[in-house]
């Protein structure tokens, strides 16, 4: 203990004269483990932080798992949506389900469901939206959580008829009420009903559901309150169901038991109007259970996956540029202290106690390096949270990302980690060298450079010639990701996404009777058609860049061999106006018109796609169709009288799919037509008080909510921008590395060859001689560097596949792009110590000889 208390203090001295350095390498460092931190910090948070719970451990996730479609046969379309999300094994349970497994398990101590929702907490107007839960009475009790006031939601407040009662979050409760017991007693407005305020959640708990925070909790039972869901409708899939495990079952028990429990279960909820092979289907699932310890997630998890992994990777990436670059260093530090060591050496200093010495200054410096490197971790790591959004499935647009950072024993263990890592890879070739010193060279301050020049900076040269790889791989990584990201926002996705406001609108909360609603939304489309500034309004159920969308299966008498998944086709109702708003272009045939009414024989219009689809090798107009109508039978006949280009809905990354188009008038049963587009003149958002005013006009308990259709379209592609960004920092973080180890290596030769330089130019060496004999070291170790790093690059960059859009990871232009610049990038860093070396004066270099 005594000598590393020696060595700290001795270190502490060394790197205290040498401010430069220091400041240098702490900061070089800083960068490098804080970016590791940071991505480090956000995949705890998404995939590994416990559920701040009693005993999260012991939680478990029931789902639906249907052996067929995990077998990979194809699923039919009334399933198809409640399995996209697992592979077979669906998290959505229906109520009259949840309540036979509530009712009939024996495997849980405590069963509990739960289903996402967003409210509206306006009355009328602007929607003022709040995520929250609907949650079964047992939810808080398994979960073994005491509320922070008041009580928490109990089996005695879910049943059939209950009171509106809520349980508020922590934090909203402070943003809305200034406090906890401030809130309790108080009456919130939820989708226009009052609900009584009970509780108020513990402070870090924001939910099952990583990355969303529940900021208000209803009993299940009061979805039928708000008309959010339906107790009894055996095939809405809402909810999902987790519990805590009995102690004492093992896995096989488990497993074994819910198999047995599960054609009783299924059976129970069965769906009565469903065909015979669709119950049967059905009856054959099985409830499996997975891990529930760190929480769900719907969409988080898969949505960034793979980017986090990708960035894990980059800063490594990063983290390595730098530790050569310090090594880079520190072999130049080690021959400015040859004498020293020396001394030392003379003194009777062993090799092992010099290695310890400076094996502890590197690792000081890379402390340092990792306290600095936490605290830019956490800004990091909360301003990348700010760009992360994910679809909202229960909504519309996207909504943030709420994510714990709170540290705990991984985070720092990994910085911990981190920091020896560097250490060492940054410490132990230049300290070896460093040792290595001839006593007698080094006593008489002689450095006979030009005799061993292969051998003494082969390694310094080795390390630029790494970091070049390494910079070569991170910039054609980050070129990929940058074109792919132009090409998508450039991308034509079949519409003008310019200059349109969308306007949502939601008619419950006005009483309006179901069979009014459509004259209601053509009197409010014409009205907002004739605001100042609006040059065309429409309506449509579903608008580009949503996330939810309607579906059908189409027959026509040329598709009779398809299966469910090869007949299924989107659907969106519209008004007349809805392609010219858009600037969508017709194909072939006629828009809708004031002529297609609910009395008149049904029309459709179809994108490309759904023409070559239903109608291959043929013209579609005139031509009919029909759609799976009540118990999935054949509907009426549906002519098509027109054919649109290809569109993208649901994401620009997305493949065409079929599309048809029906007119609102004669869709009621397909969904309304409550999304209102309107092609402004001006500026989008400007329109938006005009607007509140007109639907006001009609009735001022309709509440509305506001996008541009620019923006819908930007949030679907916030995965590719995060990662644009984010490699193209990096990238360009690495290039300066490089460069940076580059120039001061070049630099360190030629002070280092200065005496050599200096007898070649008394000889009568030409200045350009000199100028050649420094390029060539430099080709050759840039050289070196981009070879490994093309290899390299050829063979990782195919992990990007997935990430990128209309490019391919093996993508010629941007290797040609990367190479070229890092090349030329890399001659300059090199050009211009070795245009300093061709001004040594011969007699200046000579005078100490």
């Amino acid at each position: 203990m005594q000598t590393l208390c020696q060595d700290l203090r001795y270190a502490l001295r060394i790197l205290r004269n040498s401010p430069g350095f220091t400041v240098v390498a702490v900061l070089t460092l800083a960068l490098g483990i804080g970016a590791n931190t940071a991505a480090f910090s956000l995949i705890d948070a998404v995939m590994l932080r416990m559920l701040p719970v009693n005993r999260p451990d012991e939680l478990l996730q029931l789902k639906r798992q249907d052996l067929r479609y995990a077998a990979g046969a194809p699923a039919s379309f009334s399933n198809l949506l409640s399995f996209l999300w697992d592979g077979g094994a669906s998290p959505s349970f229906s109520n009259p389900l949840w309540e036979q497994v509530r009712d009939q398990q024996t495997v849980f101590s405590g069963v509990f469901a739960w289903g996402n929702d967003e409210f509206d907490l306006a009355r009328g107007g602007t929607v003022h939206p709040a995520e929250g839960s609907f949650v079964s009475g047992d939810f808080f009790t398994t979960l073994g959580l005491r509320p922070v006031a008041g009580r928490l939601i109990t089996g005695s407040d879910d049943y059939r008829g209950c009171p509106a009662v809520a349980v508020l979050s922590y934090g909203f409760s402070q943003g809305h009420y200034g406090g906890a017991s401030v809130a309790i007693g108080n009456i919130l407005s939820l989708n226009d009903h009052p609900f009584k305020i009970i509780g108020v959640a513990p402070p870090s708990f924001y939910g099952m559901d990583v990355g969303r925070e529940s900021q208000v909790f209803a009993p299940i039972c009061t979805s039928a309150i708000l008309g959010a869901q339906s107790l009894e409708a055996r095939s809405l899939w809402w909810l999902n169901v987790a519990g805590r495990i009995k102690p004492g079952i093992s896995r096989a028990q488990m497993i074994a038991r819910l198999r047995v429990l599960s054609p009783r279960i299924f059976t129970a909820a069965l769906p009565q109007y469903w065909p015979a092979d669709q119950q049967r289907s059905f009856v054959e699932e099985k409830l499996v259970a997975t891990s529930a310890a760190t929480g769900t997630s719907v969409a988080l998890r898969q949505q960034f996956n793979q980017p986090l992994q990708v960035l894990m990777a980059i800063v490594g990436l990063v983290l390595l540029i730098a530790c050569a670059n310090i090594a880079s260093l520190m072999l130049t530090r080690g021959v400015v202290r040859e004498k020293e060591i020396a001394v030392r050496y003379a003194l009777g200093a062993s090799r092992w106690r010099l290695i310890k010495q400076l094996l502890t200054e590197c690792m000081l410096i890379s402390l340092m390096g990792a306290i600095f490197g936490f605290l830019f971790a956490r800004w990091g790591a909360v301003l990348l949270i700010r760009s992360i959004s994910i679809h909202n499935i229960y909504a519309l647009g996207n909504m943030p990302v709420l994510l714990n950072l709170s540290l705990d024993g991984r985070v720092l263990g990994f910085t911990a980690a981190v920091a020896m890592l560097t250490a060492a890879l940054f410490g132990i070739l230049p300290t070896l060298r460093s040792t290595s010193v001839s006593l007698i060279s080094a006593m008489k301050d002689i450095r006979t450079v030009e005799l061993d020049r292969p051998t003494r900076f082969r390694s310094r040269m080795l390390i630029v010639a790494s970091q070049v790889a390494f910079s070569l791989v991170l910039l054609v990584a980050a070129g990929l990701l940058l074109r792919s990201f132009a090409k998508l926002a450039t991308l034509d996705p079949g519409f003008d996404r310019n200059n349109v406001l969308i306007v949502y609108t939601d008619l419950w909360p006005a009483k309006i009777p179901r069979d009014q609603r459509p004259a209601v939304l053509d009197q409010i489309q014409r009205r907002l058609r004739a605001l100042p500034g609006v040059l065309s309004a429409s309506r449509s159920s579903v608008t580009p860049a949503e996330v939810s969308y309607g579906a059908h299966n189409v027959h026509t008498e040329w598709s009779k061999g398809f299966t469910d998944a090869g007949s299924l086709s989107m659907s969106v109702n519209v008004s007349p106006e809805y392609f010219g708003t858009l600037r969508m272009q017709f194909v072939t045939g006629r828009d809708f018109n004031g002529g297609d009414t609910a009395t008149s024989p049904m029309v459709a219009i179809i994108d490309q796609t759904a023409a070559r689809r239903f109608f291959p090798d043929l013209d579609p107009v005139g031509r009919t169709f029909w759609i799976d109508g009540i118990a999935e039978q054949p509907g009426p006949p549906i002519e098509v009288v027109g054919i649109v280009r290809d569109a993208k809905y649901q994401s620009l990354r997305e493949q065409i799919h079929p599309t048809i188009f029906f007119p609102a008038t004669q869709a009621p049963d397909l969904g309304l037509a409550g999304a209102l587009e309107l092609r402004t003149a001006l500026r989008p958002t400007a329109l938006i008080s005009a607007v509140q005013a007109a639907v006001a006009s009609v009735s001022p308990a309709i509440n509305l909510e506001f996008h541009t259709l620019a923006q819908q379209v930007s949030d679907s592609m916030v995965q590719e921008r995060l990662l644009a960004q984010l490699s193209g920092f990096f990238g360009s973080l690495a290039l300066l590395l490089a460069v940076i180890g580059l120039y001061g290596t070049v630099s360190y030769i030629v002070a280092q060859r200065q005496r050599e330089f200096g007898i070649r130019m008394a000889l009568g060496a030409e200045p350009g001689s000199i100028l050649r004999l420094v390029m060539l070291d430099v080709i050759s170790v840039v050289a070196v560097g981009l070879l490994a790093g093309i290899a390299i690059s050829v063979a990782v960059t195919r992990l990007l596949q997935q990430l990128l859009f209309a490019i391919g990871p093996r993508d010629t232009v941007t290797l040609v792009v990367a190479v070229a610049a890092l090349s030329i990038v890399a001659l300059v860093a090199g050009y211009l110590p070795g245009r300093r070396a061709t001004k040594i004066e011969p007699m200046e270099a000579l005078r100490y000889e």
